[in-house]
């Protein structure tokens, strides 16, 4: 008479969860790279949403991966007097171009693709009538960068003449402040981070802020390791009955940081600027300087050494959900 034997022993088991594990780790990598995959489909169907946003002048995403042009897809855009094929981005600066030496992957998947900028190379806009921003006027810009160093003064965009015209711009700062540790309470060292520049308007973001009763709140960190998303908007809140240099408008300048407001910005310049609106042309990766012409050009200098794979601007301000609404369709994924 036969016995069956209706139990497993313990080796037996353990067979079968190596198995399955195996397996699992087989198909993990392909899970990922379809997850990875489908968040791309769904940023490039979003920023193509983008485009047809009619305050949208420029949409950059970068997906060329090759040559020396970036194509402006906001073809969204209502004013009659508006061509996007004027805004297209020139990218110069680096002998590589020729060659796509200058590209790479951007964030998340594969198919994202980016531009790297390596201290010589920029990103020049030709045209500057519906990106000829001030004070009075209503804009958000979006980029979406990862730094490889962090340089004193590197500049991700700019369209402005250093010491003159600081129409509007965004700066890594960089500067170390011992603090003040005999303070009531102390003050720790803390480091500002990057500034901005809106026409008269000059706030900076330091990786601590001081709260009404003297202590020190942490504030933001960034590493060479992740991608991050900033956005600059002005809003306008009262127009003035006299526009002009000397008619300062009522308006807000807010900084966002993976899609939040950030708060603790500091005024860091009061002197009147020698004008609001200039002939410089918009660019990526360096910041320009005055050379006493307002002819677009200038000379260059304080070069953003990293990537960008994403670049918008739109002639409106953005609400705060709009904002953290890019963020979260654009996110890497990876924290």
């Amino acid at each position: 008479m036969q016995i069956r034997r209706n139990s497993y022993t313990i080796l037996e088991i353990l067979f079968v969860i190596c198995i399955v594990f195996i397996i699992i780790n087989m198909l993990f990598p392909a899970f990922n790279e379809s997850r990875a995959k489908a968040r791309f489909v769904r940023w490039l169907a979003f920023n193509k949403q983008c485009s047809d946003d009619p305050t949208c002048v420029i949409n950059f995403n970068f997906q060329e991966g090759k040559g020396s042009i970036l194509t402006n897809s906001a073809v969204g855009n209502e004013n009659n007097k508006f061509n996007a094929k004027d805004y297209y981005g020139v990218v110069k600066g680096s002998n590589l171009v020729t060659k796509s030496g200058d590209w790479t992957n951007g964030r998340w998947w594969k198919g994202k693709r980016a531009l790297q900028f390596d201290g010589t190379t920029i990103v020049e806009v030709p045209q500057t009538e519906a990106i000829d921003f001030g004070e009075d006027d209503n804009f958000t810009i979006i980029i979406w960068l990862k730094f490889d160093v962090f340089e004193q003064w590197s500049t991700p965009y700019c369209k402005s003449y250093a010491d003159q015209f600081a129409q509007y711009d965004m700066y890594y700062d960089n500067t170390e402040y011992p603090g003040n540790p005999s303070a009531n309470p102390p003050i720790p060292p803390y480091k500002a981070l990057f500034e901005i520049d809106i026409c008269r308007t000059c706030i900076g973001y330091d990786n601590k802020f001081l709260n009404l009763d003297g202590s020190m709140t942490s504030n933001i960190e960034m590493d060479t390791n992740h991608w991050y998303m900033m956005a600059l908007r002005n809003k306008v809140e009262k127009s003035p009955a006299s526009p002009g240099l000397n008619n300062k408008n009522d308006h807000t300048v807010d900084v966002f940081w993976n899609g939040y407001i950030l708060p603790g910005s500091r005024q860091t310049n009061n002197v009147l600027a020698a004008g609001v609106h200039c002939n410089a042309k918009l660019i990526l990766g360096a910041m320009r300087f005055w050379t006493g012409q307002n002819s677009g050009d200038g000379s260059l200098s304080c070069f953003f050494k990293g990537k960008i794979d994403e670049f918008l601007i739109f002639r409106r301000a953005l609400e705060d959900t709009e904002i953290r609404g890019h963020y979260m369709m654009g996110q890497e994924h990876q924290y």
